[in-house]
């Protein structure tokens, strides 16, 4: 460790040089061989803390350092007739089209911020992400971009933000903001890049705060979206903060389930009606299966006090247009061989002894297409996947 200053530094140009050759001398080898590399940039941050920031910017303090680290000890030395420094501007737009090009998705979000003409530059390459991931969970809120990982966890009154990938980490920063507010600051900008594309997006949310409203103000975008949060209500909620144009697919796990008459909530939503894909874990009523008609797949479980009219369901999803195929899960329990009620339900003979597995083939009526049930008992529960064949 270096003695302490007993004397203040000054901020006039004489003292802020004569500070920098002192350190210059620090740092000169002893011998030849130990000559290398000079911790510059140690002791700029070094003469921050002593006077700010403010006081002399990096590149001046390193255009002194390296010219009294050469034995030129001239602080009059007049600087008027130095070529002007190169910045990035500088560079021809092709060669920053093509740098950009090799940047990731993460890296040219950062760039957006600088200026207008790198914005333009960077805009000019749809960034794509195969999977994003946000999750909100005991005081922590966490979002992975591909194989990068950004977390905002409670730190004292603030918060402590750090970004590492699948090998090391890379930088922690403290802020004096809330966990929500700090992490609002990277995700909505990242959602309002033009030309985004994610292909899957997966949210979580799984703690009792007042902070609902600030995160479903991300302007979400994804062509698939899986959504894990704490009822059906805040499913609904989340699936409505999707951009329905872009969303295909959706999956919806409620953690409970005893709000069940916000269940319309989802059906009534645009993300609902534009889809092409939905699973949902939530048990509905025969009757609900109307709402699934124009899907291409879709799976949830299907559940009623009364017996199931199959023959009922096997009508409904055979005038389906877009129907290529399901998945039913079967809750009963009245019936302890549901195989069998299914199979005199369609007319199927019976053959004796246990049934693990049934099929059944339905032509659908004025139509060379048809529906293929496989249908098997899982013990209290019953699995029937139905698959349109043209």
């Amino acid at each position: 460790m270096g003695k302490k200053l007993s004397v203040p530094i000054n901020t006039n140009d004489h003292d802020l040089k004569t500070y920098i050759s002192k350190e210059v001398v620090k740092k000169i080898p002893v011998s030849y061989d130990s000559y290398g590399s000079i911790p510059i940039y140690d002791s700029y941050r070094k003469l921050c803390k002593l006077v700010g920031y403010d006081a002399i910017n990096y590149p001046d303090f390193a255009f002194w350092y390296y010219r009294f680290y050469q034995g030129e000890m001239d602080f009059d030395y007049d600087r008027s007739a130095d070529p002007v420094p190169k910045t990035i501007m500088d560079m021809p737009v092709r060669l920053m089209f093509k740098i950009t090009e090799y940047l990731d998705p993460v890296e040219r979000a950062y760039l957006r911020s600088m200026n207008k003409p790198i914005k333009d530059i960077v805009d000019s390459h749809p960034p794509f992400f195969e999977k994003i991931e946000i999750c909100v969970n005991d005081g922590l809120l966490y979002w992975r971009l591909n194989d990068k990982l950004f977390s905002c966890k409670q730190f004292g009154n603030g918060c402590l933000l750090w970004f590492s990938t699948v090998v090391y980490d890379i930088w922690n920063s403290e802020s004096d903001k809330s966990i929500m507010k700090k992490s609002l600051e990277y995700l909505i900008p990242l959602f309002q890049i033009p030309k985004l594309q994610v292909n899957r997006l997966f949210l979580s949310w799984t703690e009792q705060t007042q902070e609902l409203d600030e995160f479903l103000s991300i302007p979400f975008r994804a062509k698939s979206v899986e959504i894990l949060v704490m009822n059906i209500e805040q499913t609904s909620q989340f699936l409505s903060a999707l951009n329905p144009g872009e969303l295909e697919s959706i999956s919806l796990k409620p953690i409970r389930v005893d709000d069940r008459d916000q269940i319309p909530r989802i059906f009534e939503t645009e993300q609902f009606k534009q889809a092409k894909h939905v699973q949902l874990r939530i048990w509905l009523n025969e009757d609900d299966l109307l709402k699934f008609s124009h899907l291409k797949t879709f799976k949830f479980g299907l559940f009623s006090h009364e017996p199931i009219d199959f023959q009922n369901v096997r009508e409904i999803i055979s005038n389906f247009k877009q129907f290529e195929s399901c998945e039913l899960k079967h809750f009963h329990l009245l019936d302890d061989f549901p195989n069998r009620s299914i199979c005199e339900a369609f007319g199927e003979e019976i053959p004796f002894g246990p049934l693990k597995t049934v099929k059944h083939r339905y032509q659908i009526p004025e139509s060379n297409e048809f529906l293929e049930f496989e249908i098997e008992d899982e013990g209290s529960l019953c699995e029937i996947k139905i698959n349109k064949i043209r």
